[in-house]
């Protein structure tokens, strides 16, 4: 074997996962993981995910283009979007402490942020317990998605359908503890969408707040 053979066999070997190996493993871990919460249309999100690839290993995120899927099941409509790859390598650097967390907490707050997604990115990166749970884990990509649920018979004000809007944490390999500490984060922040259109609003709906 050459030299030239030898160095690239080794940059190869060393390099981070992100950028030099096939993303195919990291994208099945993730659309299996999704299937804890929602069945997800497989080559949507596959296509969705290969296109759009993992963080770079600087990157803390990686955003995804606009996908949904949506399902009727039991008289409710489900539609879940994957929004995110969160780098799972980054997550010390990626996390809100201090006054940056306590400024992000007023800005990124129900009263008036309009987007689901700034509120559940501000809400993990706040969340003490599930950066420690992303920062320790073996896998290193986290799917982030949203779930939007609607009720198709109406069952609140003036029988108007209800809807409910929920994160959704997809980590591959995660094990009982893990899967704890995101259920319990998707169901504390999970937030009731109502008001006319054109002048829509959010409120809490979880059993729990987020641990500040």
């Amino acid at each position: 074997m050459s030299i030239n053979e030898l160095n690239s066999k080794s940059t190869v070997e060393l390099a981070w996962p992100g950028e030099n190996r096939m993303h195919n493993d990291f994208v099945d871990d993730l659309i299996h993981a999704v299937n804890r919460v929602v069945t997800p249309n497989i080559p949507l999100l596959k296509d969705v995910l290969v296109i759009g690839g993992m963080p770079e290993k600087t990157q803390n995120i990686k955003y995804l283009s606009y996908n949904r899927n949506v399902t009727i099941s039991k008289g409710r409509s489900c539609e879940f979007s994957a929004v995110a790859v969160l780098n799972n390598r980054r997550i010390r650097q990626w996390r809100l402490c201090g006054y940056a967390k306590k400024v992000s907490g007023w800005v990124f707050s129900t009263r008036w942020t309009r987007n689901p997604l700034d509120l559940f990115l501000n809400r993990l990166r706040c969340d003490s317990s599930m950066m420690a749970t992303l920062s320790q884990t073996a896998s290193p990509y986290t799917l982030l998605g949203i779930l939007q649920m609607t009720d198709l018979v109406g069952n609140g004000d003036k029988n108007q359908p209800v809807q409910y809007i929920r994160p959704v944490v997809a980590l591959p390999g995660a094990d009982a503890d893990a899967l704890e500490a995101i259920q319990a984060f998707e169901s504390a922040n999970q937030i009731q969408k109502s008001g006319l259109i054109g002048l829509e609003f959010y409120r809490k709906s979880g059993k729990q707040m987020v641990q500040i």
